[in-house]
């Protein structure tokens, strides 16, 4: 199993990225799945962090596919590593709408991250909103 943990920014400006990313999600949901692929997309105004797993062939493809997709840019690896168990069992997005209070996010982010490991958690919390 391999993980991956990159960081890149929005083509869209932050408006139509918020409301790209149902579509995004559809897209990844889909296609990762067959693959098996699983992780957390994480958005912040037009900042994607995402952790993805799975097998090391199904990672290159995707890999090679994230580099080519122009809806983002200055995609940055931050983790690429080998693990042994899945840390995500399943694709999930998080996503904190302006009418959220910043509790209830780190609340729902929390939980997705309860298991993972702390180099993983470090990750996204240095994404949160202040």
């Amino acid at each position: 199993m391999r993980q991956i943990i990159y960081r890149s920014t929005s083509t869209a400006d932050t408006r139509r990225a918020v409301d790209e990313i149902p579509g995004i999600l559809r897209q990844a949901v889909a296609r990762n799945g067959v693959d098996g692929i699983t992780g957390l997309l994480y958005t912040q105004d037009d900042a994607f962090l995402q952790a993805i797993e799975g097998p090391p062939e199904s990672m290159t493809d995707l890999l090679a596919r994230l580099y080519r997709d122009d809806r983002h840019r200055e995609l940055q690896i931050l983790v690429d590593r080998p693990v042994e168990h899945r840390e995500f069992g399943d694709w999930t997005m998080i996503h904190r709408d302006r009418r959220e209070s910043i509790d209830a996010f780190d609340d729902r982010l929390r939980v997705l991250l309860a298991g993972v490991s702390d180099e993983t958690v470090e990750h996204f919390r240095a994404l949160q909103p202040a």
